[in-house]
């Protein structure tokens, strides 16, 4: 367990991992091509659904739905919760700050990696939506699967990243 001396180092680096994070997403052009472009492709290729470029944006073709990805969907703002996330568990776990250094880009892939996964299961169930509910709740619905998404994977990154926990979590089951 680290001192606390490296917990307050470790909680203000994650805060200035998470300003840098966040104002380098500030652009709009940036989001596009380091958030929306990388994702949209990836769920692309999770998906089998064609990804093509639509002027700025970018779009997911299926035979009965088309989904747009705008820069709301470039997921800028999980980016930098995942940066302070990973710092904190780095920081946690007693790791070097030339280790953490490598913090922005394991939290942009990671944020790449969930935003498609995200993206994928958003236009699976807006399909599903379309023909079972009302008009009425699918922006709710499409909201609640990036909500689920979005959680599970940091908590899927918290497991991964802390095996302290995994372990005593097993040894509580015995």
């Amino acid at each position: 367990m680290p001192e606390p001396r490296q917990w307050y180092a470790g909680i203000l680096l994650a805060l200035g991992l998470m300003v840098i994070a966040g104002t380098a997403t500030l652009s709009l052009p940036l989001r596009r091509v380091a958030f929306c472009a990388p994702a949209a492709h990836v769920a692309g290729l999770l998906s089998g659904a064609p990804c093509v470029q639509d002027g700025d944006d970018y779009r997911l073709i299926g035979s009965t739905l088309d989904l747009t990805v705008v820069p709301a969907c470039a997921a800028t703002d999980y980016f930098c919760l995942m940066a302070g996330f990973l710092s904190l568990l780095a920081s946690r776990r007693g790791l070097r700050t030339r280790v953490q250094l490598l913090i922005l880009p394991a939290a942009w892939a990671l944020t790449i990696l969930i935003n498609a996964l995200r993206l994928t299961a958003c236009w699976q169930t807006d399909r599903l939506a379309q023909v079972l509910l009302p008009q009425s709740v699918w922006s709710a619905t499409h909201m609640a699967v990036g909500v689920v998404t979005f959680l599970s994977g940091l908590i899927v990154v918290f497991w991964m990243g802390h095996p302290a926990g995994r372990g005593k979590l097993q040894e509580s089951e015995q």
